[in-house]
């Protein structure tokens, strides 16, 4: 296991700026998710990391110790693609042993024929049998060790390729997108089998992904990436309900957050689309605010109360267990999206004027150029 640190890390290709000053630590045995859009900047991170990648300026540090200069192969890191990498004319079973021949067996010993006259070999080969598995037990593919990578399943393919970087122990994980390749269904079942399998082998783990359902679900910690800059490390929670400025807010979270006009008058009482809130801010700044509002947070009121903002439905999103309500407000000048349980959904229709509540000790107040403005 290996704590990771990235101080003042940038990256420029050409004249394109890819990474501004990247500052980031990850602690020993942590879950922390690179997540942003793509494009941001998250795979080159991930590429300096394991020295795949030249960074421009300053340096990264594995375990307390500087390894600008060290080559791939000598930071004990293991990676796991998009693509799998598997090797196809292979059965599992060799995918899953040459990490471990190349690095323990000598030339002679990976020749098939002669590696059984080198005095010493075969305990090594048997030592590597072992291991595999051992690996193929825990990850439930022995059935699968015969058998070549044209014969797997997607998800099969991927404990493979897990299975792969486990065998030689590393000090880290790097995960670049892992399960972008696979099925709804199956990224889901996925998702559960990466995070039990980072709590039963406790080593560091650093997660690339632009799907905020994985980052929520299976971090630690989550840095939120956008345009080369972390704009934001913390707990998922924390970053959900507490994001630092409006793009973080915006990028996470599904369905989006509601970012509607709001104003505070000089003692920082607020007000949004006419609707006197209950809340104040901290810093006492009349003027336009940005006020955010999760779709969780707004919901269906029958009776006139204080809260709240009239609307017409203009279309129901149902996904089962939530049924989300597209309401436009103010003579349909803007939109927002509540979430509402199947039975009040089913109570409304489209075209239908409705009445909707906020709940005012959750909303996010932004200053005018996007930064989080606290409430008292």
């Amino acid at each position: 296991m290996a704590s990771i640190t990235l101080s003042g890390v940038t990256k420029v290709f050409g004249n394109s700026r890819v990474l501004n000053t990247t500052n980031l630590e990850v602690a020993d045995g942590e879950f922390l998710t690179l997540v942003g859009p793509s494009g941001c900047g998250k795979s080159t991170t991930l590429r300096i990391i394991a020295g795949l990648e030249n960074q421009t300026t300053v340096n990264v540090m594995i375990a307390g110790k500087k390894v600008n200069d060290l080559r791939p192969s000598r930071r004990n890191l293991a990676m796991v693609f998009q693509s799998y990498a598997l090797y196809p004319h292979l059965t599992v079973r060799q995918n899953l042993e040459i990490p471990l021949k190349l690095r323990d067996l000598s030339f002679a010993e990976r020749i098939p024929l002669i590696w059984s006259c080198v005095p010493g070999a075969r305990e090594k080969v048997d030592k590597i049998g072992k291991v595999v598995n051992e690996i193929a037990a825990t990850l439930k593919i022995e059935h699968l060790l015969d058998r070549k990578p044209g014969q797997l399943s997607g998800g099969q393919r991927q404990r493979v390729a897990l299975g792969r970087a486990m065998v030689r122990k590393p000090a880290a994980f790097l995960m670049d997108e892992p399960l972008s390749n696979l099925d709804a269904g199956l990224r889901v079942h996925m998702r559960a089998e990466l995070a039990g399998l980072h709590r039963s082998l406790k080593t560091t783990f650093i997660y690339v992904t632009h799907d905020q359902a994985e980052a929520l679900t299976m971090s630690d910690r989550m840095a939120v990436m956008i345009d080369g800059d972390i704009l934001q490390v913390g707990a998922p929670n924390d970053v959900y309900n507490d994001p630092k400025n409006i793009r973080v807010a915006e990028f996470v979270g599904s369905p989006k957050i509601n970012i509607l006009p709001g104003r505070t008058d000089p003692s920082g009482v607020l007000s949004c689309l006419n609707v006197n809130l209950s809340r104040r801010l901290r810093e006492s700044v009349a003027g336009d605010v940005s006020i955010g509002l999760r779709p969780e947070h707004l919901s269906l009121q029958k009776k006139n109360a204080e809260n709240c903002f009239l609307g017409r439905l203009t279309y129901k999103e149902n996904l089962g267990s939530d049924v989300f309500l597209y309401v436009t407000i103010n003579d349909e000048a803007h939109q927002v999206i509540a979430r509402a349980t199947p039975f009040e959904g089913h109570d409304v229709a489209i075209g239908d004027d409705v009445r909707l509540y906020l709940v005012p000790d959750k909303i996010i107040v932004f200053s005018a150029d996007g930064n989080r403005l606290q409430l008292v």
